[in-house]
């Protein structure tokens, strides 16, 4: 069987940039870690359309991986997802999250498959 996490580096991205289902673009971020540096939102056409995904909320808030609910292939999947370890989060659009950290109340915006986070100010005392 061929070792899939060997191809070129150059060669990745160019694989990235026909991928055209976003189930399919987080299952190809998945085999290895230099393919989930390439799976960047910048390497996906976030124009084509798409069937939404689903996060549903896990009973352990401690793992790396949540359950995502595909609606077109009808079926649960396990996707790493550290970013929301040990946050609450809420969906807001186009694949961003709200999440609040539990320990330490930090709130983000947060896209999981870009890897793209920006923190709001801490709250100020009255």
């Amino acid at each position: 069987m061929a070792d899939w996490s060997k191809l070129p580096s150059d060669v990745i991205p160019h694989i990235a940039n026909h991928i055209k289902v976003i189930e399919d673009y987080i299952a190809f971020g998945a085999v290895c870690t230099s393919w989930r540096i390439t799976a960047t939102k910048d390497n996906f056409d976030v124009f084509s359309p798409q069937v939404p995904l689903l996060m549903l909320q896990g009973v352990n808030h401690e793992e790396y991986y949540q359950n995502i609910y595909s609606l077109s292939k009808k079926k649960v999947s396990p996707t790493f997802l550290p970013q929301v370890r040990g946050s609450k989060y809420v969906p807001i659009t186009e694949g961003w999250l709200c999440t609040m950290e539990r320990d330490t109340g930090e709130i983000n915006l947060l896209h999981p498959f870009s890897h793209k986070k920006y923190t709001f100010p801490p709250k100020k005392p009255y």
